[in-house]
């Protein structure tokens, strides 16, 4: 349930007015049909209500008649049901060009696709200090000069998936590979992948991981690590690309000091503990980390 004494993205929720909000909130055609599309229940409402009010008060009717973020120009701010939670995204509305043939994407929003580095903001020293450490990793990657990939840790909205996806443009344009793994929707391809008949090949898919130019994993620790992909697909995937000087981008809402607890099985025994040292030492080895404590609000997932 909310608590009805935080400020949140400047809406204070009063306990005895949810109600009227809510159905304040219904008015609206688009909120409307989305609650109703979706069979929505009421807790799940009062658990969304600032998305909710954020979508209604940032959407507006442009000159030619679209609906149009009123902070983002050409954008629109969308909504999607995930997992009983009602969540927002920024969708353009004048896509640009096909996604790049060098790219392989496994579950990405296909609205940041077209990421650049020129649109991201550079409204702290902290991002400014990750943009400036994005522009080298591209300028010297492939060269004698080439530097560690990126750990990009932060909250939700504050432009990590953004940013990775803007590096692997970059990266793609100057000829190389790369692979975009949103990571729980890679963790159960891997899963499904020792399944007889499976449509994909567990060796084929580590093999291509371990190989490929640049790897991304957006959203590392957003899913139980099972043990036999944290061993025998994650650890070799990594250890290939340290032993190889192939450099991998990853990001998470978890502190890389913390990814550890995170590869660790319930029991925490000595071994497993061991082995969720593995991880986080290649990955430490393999990356330089930065942390985003600011959410942005402008086409940031």
């Amino acid at each position: 349930m909310i608590d009805t004494k935080t400020l949140l993205n400047g809406y204070k929720i009063d306990k005895n007015s949810l109600d009227d909000i809510i159905d304040e909130l219904m008015l609206d055609k688009e909120i409307n049909e989305f609650v109703t599309s979706n069979d929505i229940k009421p807790e799940v409402l009062m658990n969304s209500i600032n998305t909710l009010l954020e979508f209604r008060d940032d959407t507006i009717t442009n000159e030619k008649g679209k609906r149009e973020s009123k902070s983002v120009k050409g954008y629109k701010l969308t909504l999607r049901y995930e997992n009983g939670i009602i969540k927002s995204s920024y969708k353009s509305l004048y896509p640009k060009s096909k996604k790049n043939e060098k790219i392989k994407v496994v579950n990405l929003p296909n609205e940041i696709l077209d990421a650049s580095l020129e649109d991201f903001s550079l409204t702290s020293e902290e991002r400014k200090s990750v943009y400036h450490y994005a522009r080298r990793f591209i300028n010297n990657f492939k060269t004698e000069n080439e530097i560690k990939g990126l750990y990009i840790s932060g909250k939700f909205k504050c432009g990590k998936t953004y940013l990775s996806v803007a590096i692997a443009n970059e990266i793609a344009q100057k000829g190389y590979n790369v692979i975009m793994c949103y990571y729980p929707e890679l963790s159960s391809i891997l899963k499904d992948s020792t399944k007889i008949n499976s449509e994909y090949s567990y060796l084929d898919i580590v093999e291509e991981l371990k190989t490929v130019d640049l790897l991304i994993l957006d959203d590392f620790g957003g899913d139980s690590l099972n043990t036999n992909i944290r061993d025998e697909a994650l650890g070799v995937i990594l250890q290939y690309r340290m032993t190889k000087s192939k450099p991998i981008i990853l990001t998470s809402n978890i502190n890389l000091s913390k990814i550890v607890d995170v590869c660790l099985r319930k029991d925490g025994s000595e071994s497993e503990r061991i082995k969720a040292l593995r991880i986080y030492e290649r990955i430490n080895e393999l990356t330089e980390e930065f942390q985003l404590t600011e959410r942005y609000k402008e086409i940031s997932f």
